[in-house]
């Protein structure tokens, strides 16, 4: 018996560190960037995973797995005369970039382990195993990850009252531009964390970023993406106050502003990691990605 499924990445709009500590996000999932699990029974003694940088016992793989291995554990509980099984991910995410690697395989883990066991398991109790699992690969991991790898349309998140779905479209494009430096969110979080309850002048600058959710959306619907762009732009500059960007992440920026995008900012955790630029059709977006050529290592061109 075998299942498999495939789970997608995504990127955050706006709303990244706020989103912890109950401010809204807007985050939009990316198809071409996607992960399959499968599941499968497995003809030695050990429970096996097979990655692309990892082959081996599963519960002996590095402590970045940490978060797989709970659910795997998890379903052991639930099914304690389960026969050893192989789990393989294959696709191409980058890893602590922002784009949602750890989500998009703890989802595909989850959902694939529920099918192959035929536990039936409601949304709900995914997206519990989900999160738990996020936690642990984050520290305090708000739920905006998992929700956006499990939808097909933007996602309006907020901790307290959950997804909302927005299928309108902006009119617009979107450059992701992968530093090729890696982020740490688990670092990040706790920075942002020491920052905001040390200094007020940080509390009130994670508010402003907070509230800058809001003004987005409604833009957002009004298909007014230089407005959005604008905000991006607030964003980045609370966030470089947060101290979660680069000089690298910083100098991408400026590119894309002297250039003619919107706006622009780091998306996800930051301390590296990918930088989104809003531009107003692709033939701008390719500008850009072009004189960033020698600060990136990838880009992705979407149109939203």
């Amino acid at each position: 018996m075998q299942t498999s499924y495939l789970a997608h990445g995504k990127v955050i709009l706006i709303g990244e560190h706020s989103v912890v500590y109950g401010y809204d996000a807007l985050s939009m999932p990316i198809q071409s960037l996607n992960i399959k699990t499968t599941v499968s029974e497995n003809n030695n003694p050990c429970h096996y995973m097979d990655t692309d940088r990892y082959h081996g016992d599963f519960f002996k793989a590095p402590s970045e797995y940490a978060g797989l291995k709970y659910i795997l554990q998890h379903f052991l509980t639930l099914k304690p005369n389960s026969p050893y099984l192989k789990i393989s991910y294959r696709g191409l995410i980058p890893i602590e970039r922002g784009l949602g690697s750890s989500a998009t395989v703890s989802l595909g883990t989850t959902k694939a382990l529920n099918d192959f066991f035929q536990l039936n398991l409601s949304e709900q109790e995914i997206m519990a195993i989900t999160n738990h699992a996020e936690t642990i690969n984050h520290g305090k991991a708000s739920g905006l990850d998992s929700a956006t790898v499990n939808s097909d349309y933007l996602v309006f998140f907020n901790k307290k009252t959950g997804v909302e779905i927005l299928k309108q479209k902006l009119n617009a494009t979107l450059l992701i531009m992968d530093t090729g430096d890696l982020g740490n969110t688990k670092e990040a979080v706790e920075l942002v964390k020491n920052e905001v309850t040390n200094s007020p002048k940080q509390a009130e600058n994670l508010t402003n970023l907070g509230n800058l959710t809001v003004q987005v959306k409604k833009a957002w619907l009004n298909q007014d993406a230089e407005c959005v762009g604008n905000a991006f732009t607030q964003a980045q500059k609370y966030l470089a106050k947060l101290k979660v960007s680069t000089p690298k992440i910083d100098h991408l920026c400026q590119i894309a502003l002297d250039t003619g995008a919107y706006g622009t900012k780091l998306s996800g955790g930051g301390l590296g990691g990918i930088v989104i630029a809003l531009c107003s059709n692709q033939e701008l977006a390719q500008a850009i990605a072009n004189k960033s050529h020698k600060l990136i290592s990838n880009y992705w061109i979407e149109e939203i």
